[in-house]
């Protein structure tokens, strides 16, 4: 039987695919996709923004902060998609607490793999992939945003953040 990281991943993997697609079935105007959580990674979840939910103009000093902090952005809804990646990750703080330090990493694979594989679209510098941690300053979130998007989109987030 695989272990408990190996089934949090594929789970992981599987749930933000079928996410992401249903979003940009349904949303005409997505840019923005983060896997969520806080730093006790007591659950992990999906949030997105659009365009139109922006809520500051390009002209305001406010809105590189609106458009790269997840923690704003508008669509929390995950379908219930999630919720075999949580029961596993429940198991993971019950039963392998150790493997909690490597949750994050392969949180950021997965996202690495999903855009490797196109299911993020083309990298423009309009579209904006990261790993949020709420009120977190870990470090795999300036990792996330250079990993996954244009050097355009991390250097307008990393001068915000």
């Amino acid at each position: 039987m695989p272990d408990l990281l190996s089934q949090f991943k594929t789970a992981l993997k599987a749930a933000t695919a079928s996410h992401y697609k249903r979003l940009v079935a349904n949303v005409a105007d997505l840019y923005g996709y983060s896997l969520f959580s806080d730093d006790g990674l007591s659950s992990i979840g999906p949030v997105a923004n659009r365009e139109s939910a922006l809520k500051k103009p390009k002209s305001d000093p406010m809105y590189n902060y609106y458009r790269y902090l997840a923690v704003e952005w508008s669509d929390w809804n995950d379908f219930g998609m999630f919720d075999d990646v949580n029961a596993i990750l429940k198991k993971i703080h019950e039963e392998s607490p150790t493997e909690l330090e490597r949750v994050l990493p392969t949180c950021l694979d997965v996202l690495a793999e999903l855009d490797d594989e196109g299911v993020f679209g083309q990298r423009t510098d309009d579209r904006f992939i990261v790993i949020c941690l709420s009120d977190s300053d870990n470090v795999i979130m300036m990792e996330s945003a250079k990993r996954l998007n244009t050097e355009t989109a991390f250097a307008e987030y990393a001068g915000e953040f």
